[in-house]
């Protein structure tokens, strides 16, 4: 079977961003005074902020989110890096005429802020973040999103991911 597309995932997958999300999970818990408990809160990375915020700090939603923003946006450019092979695959599969999409429960801003500081997005042809969707990760509706933009369809199609959002995403994608 030839591919046509490759789909991958950010935070995780492309971006190594976890230690900038453990760092701010801390600060917000820390600032909103919720126990950390043993961190379990790591366990949702792959979900969209809201629906963690919701979980957390249920009365405090929007806090939560300006305070996780407002830290991201002064650490993510020491905290962010691609993992070790990314530019090269990316530009193998550039090279090999593959279509290339991000898929991210990120919102719009700090993803392509992310990609750019990296340098991934001259690789990227479409990103779907969870600002272009109504159902996010785990629902497939980004990943056919990504794959509508790209004008191809599932058989012809990968989609690569760290967390078991986007083994569910993908599967349901088909």
């Amino acid at each position: 079977m030839k591919f046509r597309a490759v789909i991958f995932d950010l935070d995780g997958t492309l971006l190594d961003t976890i230690p900038l999300i453990r760092q701010t999970f801390i600060k917000v818990f820390h600032d909103l005074s919720i126990p950390w408990g043993n961190g379990e809160v790591l366990k949702t990375i792959g979900l969209p902020l809201r629906e963690v915020a919701e979980v957390y700090a249920p009365e405090r939603v929007e806090e939560f989110m300006s305070l996780y923003a407002e830290f991201q946006s002064t650490r993510y450019r020491e905290l962010t890096r691609v993992f070790p092979g990314t530019i090269e695959t990316l530009d193998t599969l550039k090279n090999n005429g593959y279509r290339t999409a991000v898929v991210t429960s990120k919102r719009r801003p700090p993803a392509l802020a992310g990609m750019s500081l990296t340098g991934i997005d001259r690789y990227i042809e479409v990103a779907v973040t969870v600002d272009d969707v109504s159902r996010p990760k785990p629902d497939p509706e980004s990943v056919v999103r990504a794959l509508d933009l790209l004008n191809t369809c599932s058989r012809d199609s990968l989609y690569v991911g760290d967390s078991w959002y986007d083994i569910q995403a993908g599967k349901q994608a088909g």
